[in-house]
């Protein structure tokens, strides 16, 4: 899954997570959401999925939907750190989820940091 750098108000979404959320989060089907947003069933499944994203007109609607459910779409904005994180997490096991946090959660600030640092180093 990518994230996008089209951006409404300036700021990045990623798209297909905010998707997921607000079917979940409103009880939406993919169908409901369709008629919401003035596009078919197929179009929702490819934003859901990461294969497409959102036209203009679908995006805000998408943010005002999502502001009625009480869903912060701030949670949703791209971060390339997270991003990178989450890419090789992805590819791992749990088991080594479970190692990473671990440590993350012994360091100082200054080494999470400098942690942060070198994944965004790793992101670019």
């Amino acid at each position: 899954m990518e994230t996008d750098n089209k951006t409404i108000d300036g700021v990045g979404y990623c798209w297909h997570l905010l998707v997921r959320e607000l079917l979940e989060g409103m009880f939406f089907s993919q169908q409901d959401l369709a008629e919401h947003c003035k596009v078919t069933q197929q179009s929702i499944s490819s934003w859901k999925n990461g294969v497409r994203k959102p036209g203009d007109f679908a995006r805000r609607r998408i943010l005002e939907l999502a502001r009625e459910a009480e869903i912060d779409p701030g949670r949703y904005e791209c971060d390339p750190v997270r991003d990178a994180i989450t890419k090789y997490l992805e590819k791992n096991t749990g088991k080594d989820l479970v190692r990473v946090i671990s440590l993350y959660e012994k360091m100082s600030d200054g080494s999470r940091d400098k942690l942060l640092g070198y994944a965004k180093t790793l992101a670019k």
